[in-house]
């Protein structure tokens, strides 16, 4: 009798273990379903999509077949950061998001390449506020690689519950993070190519806009000099003492003017070139704007234009000494340029209150003839070409803005312009103060 309840108690052990067997396999089968399912929907999403809407649908699909209420697709920032590409989060796709890595089951991802946690995530990463304040239980996450093999985001998903994690898990998140990392691979060739471009046209702007001076601009006052120097060559003896010296005095006017002409393009012509380096130094901006008056006060004698420095006194910025002096130079050449005879120009800086770093902001502005605001859009751009002849018939190329722009950018500032036709204009660029 014993031997029949042995025997029917092995046979009800083995039914148990045929029915957990069978229940593990219909789990299993109903995991490879879900995995079919969701590689299928994943070779739907890369044919039909790329871009942005790729990442968007990737998340949401992966958020459906993990059964999680987060899921990341990162790429890493800087050295301690993750940068949401989407980040999924209850239903909501987020493309501003970004955190720390350090102390956080990504920074594990990062290192270990996978990293998994059914239940408990929150508490093993106590530092990771994210996990906090979602009350997450679960984690997945498998890197991501660039083309030289380098980790450089990772994707992961994030459950309030326990982490039901299908079987292949790894093995299918591997194949996600190859698939989303080939696109994001594809848009940085995109993006490179479509700065490549833009690069091109800039050089393209710049090689018209040089060609442009050489012909017009640089061959108008050259042409000038050789008509006078050829009329007092011939006619020497002929003409009066008077009318000598002031052809003489038109020689030089024009000599002047295609030397600052020339200055301003080969100035311009280096930085392009990346030639001109950028040399930090403390520049007290009283002494550089006085030695800058000082340089243009004849040119403005002639036009009998009063310049007014009401700059403030002991404020130093931290600035490379020439590219200030030369963005001062062309912003006064240009006051003096427009503004018509007796006219006033003025000259202030001032360091800006809250700001922090501390900033200093540098105006000079004149009652001259003014712009609207179409010649106001075309002032910096080299396409534009905005080149007028000023209040004493003055030429010019233009470039001294252009160059004023990409100088104060280079030590760190800003600049604005403020006009009206008929009521002068205002300069401001602001420097970082010390």
């Amino acid at each position: 009798m014993n031997k029949v309840k042995t025997i029917q108690y092995k046979l009800d052990e083995k039914e148990k273990e045929l029915k957990a067997l069978k229940k593990t396999l219909k789990s299993i089968t109903q995991s490879a379903k879900q995995n079919e399912e969701l590689l299928h929907s994943l070779v739907e999403a890369a044919a039909g999509k790329i871009g942005q809407d790729f990442f968007d649908n990737i998340v949401i699909k992966l958020s459906e077949w993990l059964n999680a209420e987060c899921v990341l697709i990162g790429r890493i920032v800087g050295y301690e950061r993750i940068q949401a590409v989407p980040l999924y989060l209850d239903g909501t796709i987020r493309h501003d998001f970004s955190y720390e890595l350090e102390g956080s089951p990504c920074d594990i991802t990062t290192r270990k390449g996978y990293c998994e946690y059914a239940e408990n995530v929150m508490y093993l990463f106590p530092k990771d506020k994210i996990l906090v304040d979602l009350h997450a239980e679960g984690y997945i996450g498998t890197a991501l690689y660039n083309r030289s093999g380098e980790i450089n985001g990772v994707i992961c998903a994030v459950s309030r519950k326990k982490l039901m994690i299908p079987p292949y898990a790894r093995d299918i998140m591997k194949i996600i993070g190859a698939r989303v990392s080939a696109e994001i691979e594809r848009m940085k060739t995109e993006e490179a190519l479509k700065q490549s471009e833009t690069e091109l046209k800039e050089s393209n702007a710049t090689k018209d806009k040089l060609f442009s001076i050489i012909a017009h601009d640089l061959r108008s006052p050259l042409s000038t000099l050789m008509g006078f120097t050829e009329l007092l060559i011939r006619n020497f003896e002929k003409i009066e003492t008077k009318k000598q010296k002031e052809i003489i005095g038109l020689i030089n006017k024009s000599t002047n003017d295609t030397y600052k002409l020339l200055e301003n393009l080969l100035t311009w012509a280096l930085a392009q070139r990346g030639l001109i380096h950028y040399n930090q130094d403390h520049v007290n901006l009283e002494v550089l704007i006085k030695e800058n008056i000082l340089l243009l006060e004849n040119t403005a004698l002639e036009k009998e234009i009063s310049i007014v420095n009401k700059a403030g006194k002991d404020i130093v910025v931290k600035a490379d000494r020439q590219m200030v002096s030369t963005i001062l130079r062309n912003l006064l050449t240009n006051a003096i340029k427009f503004t018509p005879v007796k006219g006033q120009i003025e000259i202030t800086a001032k360091i800006l209150p809250g700001e922090k770093p501390k900033s200093a902001e540098i105006c000079v502005s004149d009652n001259g003839i003014g712009m609207d605001a179409g010649k106001i859009a075309g002032l910096f751009k080299p396409e534009s070409h905005f080149s007028e002849a000023g209040t004493a018939a003055e030429k010019g190329t233009g470039l001294g803005l252009i160059i004023c722009k990409e100088f104060i950018e280079k030590n760190g500032g800003a600049i604005n312009v403020q006009s009206e036709s008929g009521k002068g204009s205002k300069f401001t660029f602001t420097l970082e103060a010390v």
